[in-house]
């Protein structure tokens, strides 16, 4: 490339305009780092800055955690880095919808597998039982001042009780030993309402569902006021 410092003007100009433009910008600034040794020291600061809870609404969350992924795939990235990254999206998970949870837990999982010098974060997850002792500072910019490192995951323990089954059981794999591999990230990214509908319903139950109260056996129960009336 000729000019790539132009180039990278370009884009972080562009990345101001905010939405999936920013997005865009950020992957072509990514390819300017990786193919061309470009030094671009703001990139994961802006990488964070668009992680918010709207992510999880817009028409290209899809394409924005296939990148988040590919951003995020380096062994050779610091760990409180990970950890800020980790931290923002199981706090995120809490308030998502279940399409958006179903993809951030497999994503926290495969980030704490790739680098095992986050697992502290788990570890600590039956010490920090109120969201009141967490160190992490949700709205600091900076990754490395966010004290992200030096808090716990205890997000993915609230999500063990998740009313979506699905949900529960995925954030149930943190309080087991680590032996799965990594998740393929693309079977959980189309996930919607409807998807969960049509799988849920499709289910085969092996026992019927628990009732508060005995099923009818007959049109008229013995005992009732109807009943009584009829024998008259």
């Amino acid at each position: 490339m000729a000019d790539a410092k132009s180039l990278m003007d370009f884009l972080s100009s562009s990345y101001e305009i905010g939405g999936s433009v920013s997005l865009l910008a950020l992957n072509g600034l990514f390819t300017l780092m990786t193919e061309h040794n470009l030094n671009y020291p703001n990139f994961y600061e802006k990488l964070y800055a668009l992680l918010d809870r709207n992510v999880f609404h817009v028409k290209y969350r899809a394409r924005f955690f296939r990148l988040l992924e590919t951003f995020l795939g380096s062994s050779h990235l610091p760990a409180y880095l990970v950890a800020a990254f980790a931290k923002r999206l199981a706090r995120l998970a809490l308030f998502a919808p279940p399409a958006g949870a179903v993809t951030a837990i497999p994503l926290i999982y495969n980030l704490l597998k790739a680098h095992p010098s986050c697992m502290v974060l788990i570890h600590r997850m039956s010490e920090d039982d109120a969201e009141s002792t967490d160190p992490f500072v949700e709205d600091e910019p900076d990754l490395a001042k966010c004290n992200a490192l030096q808090s716990s995951l205890w997000e993915l323990e609230s999500l063990q009780h998740h009313y979506y089954p699905n949900i529960a059981t995925l954030a149930k794999l943190f309080s087991e030993p680590f032996h799965k591999p990594q998740f393929m990230l693309e079977d959980f990214l189309d996930h919607t309402y409807a998807t969960f509908f049509e799988s849920d319903t499709g289910r085969k139950s092996k026992k019927p569902p628990a009732l508060a109260t005995q099923p009818p056996t007959s049109l008229i129960r013995a005992g009732d006021a109807l009943s009584d009336f009829m024998a008259v």
